[in-house]
């Protein structure tokens, strides 16, 4: 385990205590670590930085060990990826304008691919993805397989100014250095690239009411963000904010309430059975707790 700081401030100077920690036996598991998986309320101590309002997990992991755990999770979202994907190609269709080109889009954390393919749909001329998991980037289909690296992401995958856009959805809560990350993207894109990510709002109305009980609040996420702390983070990290908005998610209901503060042993029983009906495979649309924010990099000159 390894202590962390707040990555806005650089210190634990300021943390207060959220929730406390709450592994227990084998929390640390590849199934565990595995991309949408049933909530279960293991997580880490949480705290939060009375100076910026940052939450993360404090001691996590170390890096080495996680790098481990997301290489052998598995690919267990199949069918949810197709509502996803449709979710993250609106955002993107929005953002086109704001893009200065279609010539090569990266995704970081690009499971299976499913967003890739739309990204070519949508004209882009070359795409590239990085994902840790094994198992995600076998289950790829072949038009963009070849261009997934089964990696973690980090400096040197790639050339600089390789990219017009950087994407990342549902990944940047569980980076250990989003720094690091952030610095990487601002080498990759090219000047006035845009980034675009999608991931967790801890200050949504869902995740306040549920407090511990949230299914944000779970052993994978290092740091949780809000519309204020991100857009400090990438400003620190030398992009300027263009957008923050929140996401609408289509889910169908037997998903939706997978999620719910329910009863682990009551959603074993009753998810299954959801999924096998009409009705729970039903489609339902809702602001469920989740943001944007789409940023440009624009070198300095010296």
């Amino acid at each position: 385990m390894r202590h962390t700081l707040c990555a806005i401030c650089d210190t634990d100077q300021w943390d207060r205590p959220l929730y406390p920690e709450a592994l227990g036996d084998g929390a640390f598991t590849s199934d565990r670590f595995s991309a949408r998986r049933m909530p279960d309320r293991v997580h880490y101590r949480m705290v939060q930085c009375g100076h910026c309002g940052l939450v993360r997990s404090d001691p996590v992991l170390d890096e080495a060990q996680l790098g481990e755990l997301y290489a052998a999770s598995r690919l267990t979202y199949q069918h949810e990826a197709g509502f996803a994907g449709e979710t993250y190609a609106h955002y993107l269709r929005e953002l086109l304008p704001l893009v200065p080109g279609k010539n090569r889009l990266l995704e970081i954390g690009c499971g299976s691919g499913f967003f890739l393919e739309r990204a070519l749909d949508m004209g882009f001329a070359e795409v590239s993805g990085v994902e840790p998991s094994r198992n995600a980037v076998e289950a790829a289909p072949p038009r963009v397989r070849g261009s997934i690296r089964n990696d973690s992401f980090r400096g040197g995958l790639f050339p600089d100014d390789s990219f017009d856009m950087v994407c990342g959805f549902q990944v940047f809560d569980h980076l250990a250095n989003p720094n690091e990350t952030l610095q990487a993207c601002c080498r990759l894109l090219r000047p006035g690239g845009v980034i675009l990510l999608i991931h967790h709002d801890v200050s949504a109305w869902t995740n306040r009411l549920l407090g511990e009980r949230s299914p944000v609040i779970d052993v994978e996420h290092v740091y949780l963000y809000d519309r204020h702390t991100m857009a400090r983070l990438l400003a620190k990290n030398g992009f300027q904010e263009l957008r923050v908005f929140s996401v609408r998610n289509r889910y169908p209901i037997y998903y939706w309430t997978s999620l719910a503060p329910l009863p682990r042993s009551l959603k074993t029983r009753f998810v299954p059975k959801l999924r096998d009906s009409r009705l729970g495979r039903a489609t339902v649309a809702w602001n469920a707790g989740n943001l944007g924010i789409v940023g440009s990099f624009k070198p300095v000159k010296t």
